[in-house]
């Protein structure tokens, strides 16, 4: 592992790309990189194209994870290389793509010990991609502090233990009974939010970055709070625009289908929209009241601001049906298909 630029604290396996490039014997490669290292595309790019000998182009698309598979690009490239996720093994085998997960230089133990008082003695374990490679050194230090760390390697869209997707919250409601409390390490707010709406556990997130330790209550109260109120409006909308992806790991098959039959039998009109990216400039351009996104579910609530009109993920929508109830709620997450014990460390 190296810097995945000169002086970045990300660091990344640029042999295994070359490794698994050459071996492929691939000529042309595409690469996609997370939004903060488009600024280095041109030294990433050259960097590989020195590596491999392949001509090397950059993806311009917004790439939002390991679901985000650019299919449109297989046909222009023998491989595809996404920078800055992990796998995602429910997917399957494509050999097209290489995706070369970015670790973050970073030591999470100053912060992990300054999450000690406010945890309490079983503490779940979670992290994003960046800091997976640091999940055993963790677990040793909360257990030399006397602390009970759990760890679980949740479903089959997840690459390693204790992993957490914008999506996927099952390396954690896997263990919730098993835990009393949760540490969370990482930086922003994108996946505590998700935790805080599958689990009603305690949740203590530390950041290596800025040493940082917080609680997510505040947080916790004002989102659901701003999804009860666009399930309250989707409630009274009489037309909704359904989206659906194209996105290889974010269509759920038959679930469009259904939210559009159980609109009907509410009296209420549907379509169907299809689409790969969802703004709020394409929600203008209709007149449905409100909209339904069967995609990634996170974009009815991290970018719920941005839309002038209700947005809704399907579980809410089946609230604002009045088919569930509304303590049904909870973050509506796409699963896969295998589970796997938890593992007390």
């Amino acid at each position: 592992m190296e810097p995945v630029v000169a002086g970045s604290k990300y660091l990344i396996d640029f042999q295994g790309i070359a490794a698994y490039a050459k071996k492929r014997k691939s000529r042309r490669i595409a690469i996609q990189l997370p939004e903060g290292l488009r600024m280095f595309a041109a030294q990433i790019s050259e960097r590989i194209a020195l590596d491999t000998g392949a001509d090397v182009s950059v993806d311009a698309d917004p790439c939002f994870g390991a679901c985000d598979i650019p299919s449109h690009l297989f046909s222009q490239a023998d491989l595809v290389v996404q920078i800055g996720h992990t796998e995602m093994p429910s997917l399957g085998a494509i050999p097209k793509m290489y995706f070369a997960n970015l670790y973050l230089d970073l030591d999470p133990l100053p912060a992990v010990g300054k999450a000690l008082p406010l945890l309490r003695q079983r503490v779940g374990v979670v992290t994003n991609a960046q800091y997976l490679h640091r999940v055993e050194d963790i677990v040793n230090y909360l257990s030399s502090n006397k602390k009970q760390p759990v760890v679980s390697m949740g479903d089959n869209r997840l690459f390693r233990p204790a992993q957490l997707l914008g999506c996927d919250y099952t390396a954690a409601t896997s263990i919730e009974q098993a835990v009393d409390s949760f540490l969370y390490i990482g930086d922003g707010d994108f996946h505590p939010i998700g935790l805080s709406l599958v689990t009603e556990k305690k949740i203590v997130v530390a950041n290596p970055a800025d040493c940082s330790v917080r609680t997510l209550d505040e947080l916790r109260e004002r989102i659901i709070r701003q999804r009860f109120g666009a399930i309250e409006l989707a409630s009274k909308a009489t037309s909704f625009g359904i989206m659906v992806s194209f996105k290889i790991g974010q269509r759920r098959p038959g679930e469009p289908e259904r939210l559009l039959e159980e609109f009907r039998s509410k009296g209420r009109r549907a379509s169907l929209i299809h689409t790969n990216v969802i703004t709020p400039d394409l929600v203008e351009h209709y007149a449905f009241e409100a909209f339904v996104c069967t995609a990634c579910p996170r974009i009815a609530i991290d970018d719920y601001m941005k839309f002038r009109k209700p947005i809704v993920t399907p579980l809410e929508a089946r609230i604002a049906l009045g088919i569930l109830p509304p303590q049904s709620f909870t973050l509506d997450q796409i699963l896969g298909t295998t589970s796997h014990a938890h593992s007390p460390i």
